[in-house]
């Protein structure tokens, strides 16, 4: 039976993990703020069950702490950016800073970042630039573990994508998808909790559709949409990677076995100033009206309404907010051990 979880005990208790690990303190925020809003919103893949192997990657040295982004090329708005190996959640929230201040004063700014690390949810960043006043992107390449549509051997990874859009009395538009059926985290998730998996989301070793997790980590994801979803990875791709001189998802080193070599991931991520196009006001006006006619689309057969992209994300975060974070037997005995590795007291 889950538990729920004070959001702000859980949060110090994790941020404590990450700095004894060798974060700073406003790197380790970062970090833990991104796995704690992808357990609000439901993303629980992407939520404190990482935070052993964050925090290894940093005690092994493989991903360096303290570390800013080096912008190499001297464009106001395309940016060349080197992640110094820093971890993913600071670095990404700083380019996508750099991004901002590019599009207040030209419109626009989008970057593509090279060594690179992990980044969590995508959406972290694509709302952070929402809560700003402007549209957010972001995208990212990662270890190859997907094939393309007629392929038998994985090429592209999960290659997330995300966009928020700020509202007026909506809550943000947030798209935040991998490229696969599902992302990989999930079945990961699923084979620590000993379930099984649909079996349109993954592949065996022999490209056979499988509902193990444990064959399906040998194999491959699917991409979704088909033909479709493997194009758009594509695309992912070459803006992540081969845009910035970033490894390629072939190349790119496994996140959770991999402590000795950097992974070199790529992003691509950036905003639009909304008020470089027409007054902040009038956009929300219109963005409201738009979301009103979907909210009063009346509900299929089997359905009980229509959502925006991210509205079932914020009721979560809401409702989580309010009554804590449930979190599974086996993630809170990981936690309970990870605390009693780096000496940082289980707060419940």
């Amino acid at each position: 039976m889950n538990i729920k979880y004070d959001v702000e005990k859980l949060r110090i208790f994790c941020e404590d993990i990450m700095i004894k690990s060798g974060l700073e303190r406003d790197e380790a925020s970062n970090n833990v703020d991104s796995l704690i809003q992808a357990d609000l919103r439901g993303v629980s893949s992407h939520g404190v069950t990482r935070l052993r192997t964050y925090a290894k990657r940093v005690q092994t040295g493989v991903v360096k702490s303290g570390q800013k982004p080096t912008v190499l090329n001297i464009s106001p708005t395309t940016l060349m950016i080197d992640a110094n190996n820093g971890t993913g959640s600071s670095i990404g929230i700083q380019v996508m800073d750099i991004c901002m201040e590019r599009a207040r004063e030209y419109g626009s700014g989008f970057a593509t970042v090279k060594n690179a690390n992990h980044f969590g949810i995508a959406a972290y960043f694509t709302m952070h630039a929402a809560k700003n006043g402007m549209i957010g992107v972001a995208m990212s390449n990662c270890p190859a573990c997907v094939v393309p549509t007629g392929g038998a051997k994985p090429i592209f990874g999960t290659n997330p994508l995300s966009i928020a859009v700020p509202a007026g009395n909506h809550a943000p538009l947030v798209l935040d998808m991998a490229t696969s059926v599902v992302a990989q985290g999930k079945v990961i998730l699923a084979d620590k909790e000993g379930k099984t998996i649909p079996d349109s989301w993954a592949v065996d070793a022999d490209g056979k559709p499988t509902s193990d997790p444990k064959e399906a980590l040998k194999g491959a994801m699917l991409p979704f949409g088909g033909p479709k979803g493997y194009a758009i990875g594509f695309i992912i791709e070459i803006l992540s990677c081969i845009l910035s001189g970033a490894f390629n998802s072939r190349e790119v080193n496994n996140f959770w076995k991999d402590f000795e070599n950097p992974q070199n991931l790529g992003y691509f991520m950036g905003a639009f100033d909304i008020e470089k196009f027409l007054p902040m006001e009038i956009f929300k006006e219109r963005m409201d009206k738009i979301l009103d006619d979907i909210k009063s689309c009346p509900p299929a057969p089997g359905f009980l309404e229509v959502f925006i992209p991210g509205e079932i994300e914020h009721r979560s975060t809401t409702k989580k907010l309010a009554e804590g974070i449930e979190l599974g037997e086996g993630v809170v005995t990981e936690l309970k051990s990870l605390g009693e590795e780096y000496r940082v007291i289980w707060p419940f």
